[in-house]
């Protein structure tokens, strides 16, 4: 199925408006695309990450705000960024960093009935949940994941930028398949917010994999685990499974999104029933604890 309809309803997105939209919003002064791709560049070195974030004092507050928490019991100990790595560890700075990233990107206010901070929670939720998923997985890829969950819905933002008016009209399907409301997504629209979250990628020139996971993440069968990468194929199987944890931490975004997984996408990534609900559990206080 298409995800940028060409023939599209009176109002609706035109492809070229939905790209010249990726390219603005990252291109707004924040720097959030810039800092993404340094985030999560595979060929990236330490060194440069920490320049990176050195040289953006509310991301470095951040990353100190989270090692000095009671969680990872060094409050008032971690007054480095350096010092934060050795707490944190680099896939845990670069989440933290990624969410800043985020906040960046969102809107502080809409003025339609799109929510800046329900979006942002959500988002932390997923990307939280996708990472514990590839952890209890042994998959290898949990910066991956939380990244992919972070950004999952980020097609959401560049709709918003392209005609607010549309995406405050827009009422998502309740309970339908993932084909039915991509469908009405792109109907309604002129394309679905994983298209739109795939061109913003591109857009950036962030990781392949990143692309096709935003691009897939809401099919019927999401890639499963299988060589070459099987770490990397799994995510948008994992962020839809992630998706459903938020769901059920009560952090979900629409209605429509988080159906529960059937048995089979849980014994394909090799999980159980009961870390879902480990994971829900502990969702808030993980989107507490990276929240500005």
């Amino acid at each position: 199925m298409p995800m940028l309809s060409p023939a599209r309803p009176e109002g609706a997105l035109s492809p070229a408006t939905l790209q010249a939209a990726a390219r603005a919003l990252g291109t707004g002064g924040s720097g959030a695309s810039r800092l993404l791709g340094v985030l999560y560049d595979p060929e990236v070195e330490l060194d440069a990450v920490l320049a990176a974030l050195t040289s953006e004092p509310a991301l470095t507050a951040r990353v100190l705000k989270v090692a000095n928490s009671g969680y990872y019991r060094q409050a008032g100990r971690v007054g480095t960024v350096q010092r934060a790595v050795q707490v944190l560890g680099l896939t845990a700075i670069r989440g933290i960093a990624a969410a800043g990233c985020l906040d960046r990107l969102a809107p502080a206010r809409s003025g339609s009935a799109f929510d800046p901070e329900l979006f942002r929670r959500h988002s932390l939720a997923v990307g939280c949940a996708a990472q514990g998923l590839s952890k209890a997985a042994r998959l290898g890829v949990d910066a991956e994941a939380f990244m992919t969950g972070l950004l999952h819905d980020i097609g959401l933002l560049l709709l918003l930028k392209a005609a607010p008016e549309a995406l405050a009209r827009f009422k998502p399907l309740d309970g339908a398949s993932a084909a039915d409301s991509q469908a009405h997504e792109l109907a309604q629209l002129g394309g679905t917010h994983e298209a739109c979250g795939a061109l913003l990628v591109q857009a950036w020139q962030l990781p392949a994999w990143l692309l096709d996971a935003l691009g897939s993440h809401h099919a019927d069968a999401p890639a499963q685990p299988g060589a070459p990468g099987p770490g990397l194929q799994a995510l948008p199987a994992l962020v839809a499974v992630a998706e459903h944890v938020a769901q059920r931490a009560g952090l979900g975004l629409w209605p429509a999104c988080g159906l529960p997984p059937d048995a089979s996408s849980l014994q394909a990534l090799g999980l159980e029933e009961a870390q879902l609900d480990t994971l829900a559990a502990g969702l808030p206080d993980a989107v507490a604890m990276l929240s500005p």
